[in-house]
């Protein structure tokens, strides 16, 4: 009887969880059947591929905040594996997006680990003085003296495993030298500022990826020295160009004069360093601090100008209007036009996102295809993603593709 008594409890104490079982299912069924029409909407829209860079995105932002440096030993063949699978059961089409979805975040954490190990340089631990030698990277003059960035060639009192690869100095005179000189001087260099806040602006984030190991101010005066080596053809170039961009700054401040001048400068080159602390402040406060970067705005407009310039240059020629595809060669002059500008100002993230959405847009007109799509920002969000994933989480990255992902929204 005893027996008995403990397998009917049991039995009922089965059943008791089977009808909460039940009764939980039943809850979730609408739930699971608004994610069901929300489902096909999007694949009756053909937009599953606009979710492909919002799941790498996740994917960097999960390897960015994680406690611990991610295993690429573990990462890699999670992403590989996950897409054979997908590729496997493409016929299924509920698995093959949600293994794609998988495989994207997998592949976002790979790009963020493996730009971490290209990146990664010493960075100081305390505040130092050193004799620094090194080449002159980028020079942004001020009203009163400078601020440059210094690649680092060799440093006295520090090891060299200790060495910086770049830092940031400033400087209260204003150098009779440009970007590529090579110089030795003597700098007082602290570690790269933490956010002040939770949640706040991390410069040492930012300083990392970019190579930066200190800042600090130099301490008396600059020697030009004679460069052991040749910075190589690519530094040389970037060196050359930020010459060429102080240069125009300089003129464009000097004939249109004042802060009217500062912005017009920094709107063409995007040299900011000639304002003044209080109206970047004022511009900050407004609101509109973007209309003095290289951004979309210009990117677009200077596409717009090689492309319907050589357009209407070339038609007027009825030879060449009739007989030719002018329209694809005006494509192929702006996407030049386009990549010029883009080294010429620096590449930053906003100048990236139009630089892309620009030239997938340009290179749908070559191959005769639909240009204005969503699918134009969601391949430059990945290609962003690619090259550089930290800047998922700025706010340049995060307010340009907002402002284009809304207005396609809108569209």
């Amino acid at each position: 009887m005893a027996g008995m008594s403990d397998t009917a409890i049991a039995n009922g104490r089965l059943v008791k969880a089977g009808g909460l079982a039940g009764n939980f299912a039943v809850k979730l069924a609408p739930i699971w059947g608004i994610f069901g029409a929300a489902f096909e909407t999007e694949v009756a829209l053909r937009r599953p591929f606009l979710w492909l860079p919002v799941a790498a995105g996740t994917g960097v932002v999960l390897y960015l905040y994680a406690d611990r440096e991610p295993s690429l030993w573990l990462i890699a063949p999670a992403a590989v594996s996950l897409g054979v699978l997908a590729f496997l059961v493409r016929a299924k089409r509920l698995a093959f997006y949600f293994l794609c979805g998988f495989c994207a975040v997998f592949a976002g954490e790979l790009s963020a680990a493996l730009r971490t190990a290209r990146v990664a340089a010493p960075v100081l631990d305390k505040i130092k003085i050193v004799t620094l030698q090194g080449f002159i990277e980028e020079m942004d003059f001020r009203r009163n003296g400078a601020r440059f960035i210094l690649r680092v060639q060799s440093a006295e009192g520090l090891a060299p495993d200790q060495t910086p690869f770049r830092v940031r100095l400033s400087m209260r005179r204003t150098p009779p030298f440009e970007a590529g000189t090579y110089v030795r001087l003597k700098a007082r260099l602290l570690p790269p500022a933490r956010a002040s806040l939770p949640g706040g602006y991390d410069f040492a984030r930012d300083a990392w990826f970019a190579r930066l190991g200190a800042v600090g101010n130099v301490l008396g005066r600059i020697e030009v020295a004679p460069a052991p080596d040749s910075p190589g053809l690519a530094a040389s170039a970037m060196m050359a160009i930020d010459g060429g961009r102080n240069a125009l700054a300089r003129r464009i401040d000097k004939i249109v004069g004042g802060e009217s001048g500062a912005i017009a400068a920094a709107m063409v080159t995007g040299k900011r360093d000639l304002l003044s602390d209080e109206a970047k402040e004022v511009i900050r406060e407004a609101g509109i601090f973007h209309i003095i970067t290289i951004s979309g705005v210009q990117m677009t407009l200077v596409a717009a100008i090689f492309f319907v310039g050589l357009r209407r240059l070339l038609a007027l020629s009825q030879t060449l209007a009739l007989s030719y595809p002018i329209k694809k060669w005006a494509a192929l002059f702006a996407i030049a036009g386009a990549l010029f500008y883009d080294i010429a100002t620096g590449s930053r993230v906003g100048t990236e996102r139009a630089l892309f959405m620009t030239l997938i847009m340009l290179t749908s007109v070559l191959l005769d295809r639909q240009a204005l799509t969503m699918r134009n920002l969601a391949i430059a969000a990945a290609l962003v993603i690619l090259i550089q994933p930290e800047a998922i989480v700025g706010a340049s990255f995060q307010l340009s593709f907002a402002a284009v992902g809304g207005s396609g929204c809108r569209l």
